[in-house]
């Protein structure tokens, strides 16, 4: 294997293995089973019913993976080590570097994680740590599916309430805070499995969604937090003298840290309508965001001052007609940045969608290929973009493990 691990450090390799499991595992490794990519080749594999993982189950992958990288009489073997232990072990198994991991792949010296290691290729599984043990977890894979069918048939689902989805600044690489969304009632996890249209802004949930500030807040000490507020409220009398009540309950101390996204704002907002919106705003917010869904949105028409950053929702459809809507909104750059706006795009849904906007130099993007729908926001801390998404582990997994790749 040590020819293979040269590529440890290739950009390219590390993105290819992580397309290949990562779309191998979203269509196995299903709820309330959880995974994340924690690092380039690294996954963490976590089962809240079992008591250990079964490391067969992973051999569908390891075949996948030789397919894909050698074909069907390459030069290459994949090899991938599954270790499964405590939660502080598995990141810190996660992390390893290359000479620990050709050790373990290789069978030699000790393990300096308390935990069980196999070795998984395409024809064979075998127990590394301890030498000659089991394999097969317990539930087994196949007791485990027996299972998986009788949750999907009980589960209820938890009530509605609010979530939080990282907002991330592509070109530092760092999450600068979280947008609130509301989270439907029956949804059943946040971890990477959320149907997209369960966050479309209602206007009836904006008041429910503040509710949730003050704690937002004390979550977390630093990052800027967006709450959405819908145009058509700020630009009606009585529906502001509705909402007016909520906005002075919203922390005054924190006012630098709270911002507005103004959803369903036109493609064309008239000067009286924004000034109005502003003025309303300005004692609560620090920050105001304007939400579009048109990506040619009339930037040259927007006056100065009267927003920080112009926010493109984007289209349902399929991924051409998104990854095309990106491209439009990114071709009016030159102009956002002549009058100091800045440009982000939201609902970012897959790999290739997030690959786009940070190879175009987007500066902010957030949706489900950035964070899970999280339970508490993201303060401002950095992370590579290709250890996104970012996932919830608020919750420690009964059982867990990490397959590293070489």
């Amino acid at each position: 294997m040590g020819d293979e691990l040269r590529f440890a450090d290739n950009d390219t390799m590390a993105g290819l293995v992580g397309k290949v499991a990562g779309a191998y595992l979203e269509t196995t490794w299903l709820w309330p089973r959880r995974y994340g990519l924690v690092a380039p080749f690294s996954f963490v594999l976590a089962d809240p019913r079992a008591t250990s993982l079964d490391a067969r189950e992973l051999q569908a992958l390891s075949r996948d993976l030789q397919f894909k990288l050698f074909g069907d009489k390459g030069d290459g073997d994949i090899a991938l080590l599954m270790f499964e232990g405590d939660q502080t072990d598995v990141m810190r198994f996660a992390g390893i570097n290359g000479a620990q991991l050709k050790a373990l792949l290789d069978g030699e010296g000790e393990s300096p994680f308390a935990g069980r290691v196999c070795r998984i290729t395409p024809t064979e599984v075998t127990s590394v740590v301890p030498k000659g043990g089991p394999v097969c977890g317990a539930p087994t894979m196949e007791e485990l599916a027996a299972l998986a069918a009788a949750d999907d048939a009980e589960a209820a689902g938890p009530p509605a309430r609010v979530g939080y989805r990282g907002v991330y600044h592509g070109p530092r690489q760092t999450f600068i805070g979280s947008v609130a969304v509301w989270r439907q009632a029956q949804v059943a996890s946040a971890f990477g499995l959320t149907p997209p249209h369960v966050e479309v802004n209602r206007p009836e949930e904006d008041i429910l969604i503040l509710g949730g500030a003050a704690a937002a807040l004390a979550a977390v000490p630093v990052g800027v937090l967006f709450f959405p507020i819908s145009f058509s409220t700020l630009v009606k009398p009585r529906a502001r003298a509705e909402l007016l009540p909520h906005l002075e309950a919203l922390p005054r101390g924190s006012r630098l840290r709270l911002a507005v996204g103004v959803y369903d704002t036109p493609r064309a907002p008239s000067f009286s309508a924004l000034s109005q919106i502003k003025r309303f705003l300005e004692p609560f917010f620090g920050r105001v965001d304007l939400r579009v869904t048109d990506p040619a949105f009339q930037i040259d028409e927007l006056p100065p001052g009267l927003a920080n950053s112009v926010t493109l929702a984007l289209p349902p459809g399929d991924e051409p007609t998104r990854l095309a809507a990106v491209s439009r909104f990114v071709r009016e750059g030159p102009a956002y940045r002549r009058k100091q706006v800045w440009q982000g795009v939201a609902d970012v849904r897959t790999r290739r969608e997030l690959n786009h906007c940070i190879e175009l130099g987007l500066p902010f993007m957030t949706g489900e290929a950035v964070t899970d729908l999280m339970e508490q926001p993201v303060g401002a801390s950095p992370l590579p973009w290709l250890n996104l998404p970012l996932h919830d582990w608020s919750v420690t997994p009964e059982a867990g493990s990490v397959s590293s790749v070489a």
